[in-house]
């Protein structure tokens, strides 16, 4: 289900819920008012009745302007007829209009009215005095309701309402409160619309931001600026978020280490076998020289070979020598073993000085452009041993009449040295396998005296020490090893 559907369904259901709860109590409402609303009337009446009959009671029948006083403010404020009368049926007394009140003012003895007894349908004996009654006048048959009670002497007070006024008060009362509810229902219907959508939007936009949290997918927050339970909620959900976030970067973070160095340890094991494999086959073919030519000397060969088995015999261990001396070289560069002595030294002057001594019997051309008093600050030894391992991969693979080509450029502080000899370039694949332990260029595998593969390795442990870079590209005429070094005047400042 798409999150618009269910934000839609979501607040249809909280609005048809919430609606239904008011309209049952609008309906409810109208209901019993329009079953229950005449009773209560009637009953609130009943008491009213009783009540005002007790005050009257309490009067004094003699005194005329207390009683008119007290007849006419029952009949204003609660719409109720009154009648004192004797036991002959005179009446002394009654709320018939405002002239009679006068006329009983007046003492006007011309006024004579018989009290009129209903046909009583209920009675009922309220205490021992007062009599409530449900009754019908005859000449018109109207209801009323009704007290009466004997206030002295054969001197009897009623008090009365018509049953059709409480009626007629009570569909008023219906009509009114009907017309209120259903309004009331409307509003209720438009406020609980525009809640319902209020509440279903955080609500699904919630649901939503969780899905998206089941997919591994942190990135969106929900934005709900309220304070209430819902935006606490909100703001709970977004720490659940971060903090899932974090842990699921962290854990990834984890794992890519992790990998890292599985796959460095591989590397590392893949190397030392690599590494033993070739110290092995270095080491087997002077081995397998040596002891051929012990032997023939153990047999007493001729005079004449004898010499010439002992210098193989001395040069195959000098090979062996040199051999084991490069590769504790290397390791010794590689841990660290050996210090830094960082002095200050004029590498222009180191590049001649090893151009000459690599390149004099040779039919290679050598040219030396780095400045004049180009000075660097570095361990002399260590940087003398970089450039005698470039110089000779450079004498290696450069034919007879090539050029070699020394020369610098200032980097970010640096003075990158460049190597650059003429000839056949490196295929890229197999630029970050050069800088490998026993790995030659040349495809023959032929032997050499002087080369093993170890002298880009040890370049490459030499910068490590010094804390710069070194590489290799080709150019348009052959290949160009460099590799920075400090200069003196960044080193100083």
């Amino acid at each position: 289900m798409s999150f618009r559907a269910l934000k839609n369904k979501l607040w249809f259901n909280i609005f048809i819920r919430i609606a239904a709860i008011f309209a049952a109590f609008v309906l409810i409402l109208t209901v019993a008012n329009i079953t229950l609303l005449t009773e209560f009337f009637s009953l609130k009446e009943k008491n009213s009745l009783i009540e005002q009959t007790q005050h009257l009671s309490k009067l004094d029948i003699n005194n005329k302007s207390e009683i008119v006083k007290r007849l006419t403010h029952i009949n204003r404020e609660y719409n109720f007829d009154v009648e004192i009368y004797d036991s002959t049926g005179k009446i002394l007394y009654t709320t018939h209009g405002r002239q009679m009140m006068d006329f009983f003012l007046q003492n006007n003895q011309q006024l004579a009215m018989n009290h009129e007894e209903m046909r009583p349908i209920k009675s009922e004996k309220i205490d021992d005095s007062i009599t409530f009654k449900r009754a019908i006048r005859r000449f018109d048959n109207s209801e009323y309701l009704l007290c009466t009670k004997e206030i002295e002497e054969n001197v009897f007070v009623e008090v009365r309402i018509e049953q059709k006024l409480i009626a007629n008060s009570a569909a008023i009362a219906n009509e009114f409160i009907t017309i209120i509810s259903f309004a009331f229902l409307c509003l209720a219907l438009i406020w609980v619309f525009i809640f319902a959508r209020k509440f279903s939007k955080p609500i699904g936009e919630m649901n939503r931001i969780t899905k998206e949290m089941t997919q591994l997918n942190f990135s969106e927050k929900l934005n709900i600026a309220t304070t209430d339970e819902i935006g606490q909620l909100a703001y709970s959900v977004n720490e659940l978020s971060d903090s899932l976030s974090n842990s699921l970067e962290n854990l990834q973070a984890a794992n890519k280490k992790l990998q890292e160095d599985i796959e460095l340890e591989r590397q590392l094991d893949a190397m030392r076998r690599g590494f033993v494999a070739n110290v092995s086959h270095e080491l087997k073919t002077p081995i397998s020289i040596i002891s051929g030519y012990a032997e023939g000397l153990k047999l007493n060969v001729n005079s004449d070979s004898k010499e010439a088995y002992c210098n193989t015999i001395i040069e195959e261990s000098q090979r062996m020598n040199k051999l084991v001396l490069s590769i504790l070289q290397l390791s010794r560069y590689e841990s660290g073993q050996i210090p830094l002595n960082l002095t200050e030294f004029s590498i222009d002057a180191l590049a001649g000085d090893m151009l000459n001594r690599i390149f004099t019997t040779t039919d290679i051309k050598t040219e030396n452009q780095i400045p004049k008093n180009t000075l660097c600050f570095a361990d002399a030894l260590q940087i003398e041993q970089v450039m005698k391992s470039l110089l000779e991969n450079a004498l290696a693979h450069t034919e007879k009449g090539g050029t070699v080509t020394v020369n610098s450029q200032l980097v970010d502080g640096c003075h990158r040295i460049f190597v650059h000899n003429t000839g056949s370039h490196i295929e890229n694949e197999l630029m970050p396998q050069i800088w490998q332990s026993f790995y030659r260029g040349d495809k023959s595998h032929k032997r050499e005296e002087s080369r093993f593969g170890l002298g880009l390795s040890i370049v490459t442990a030499i910068m490590k020490l010094h804390g710069t870079k070194c590489g290799v590209f080709n150019t348009k005429n052959g290949v160009c090893f460099w590799f920075d070094i400090n200069a003196a005047s960044a080193s100083l400042s």
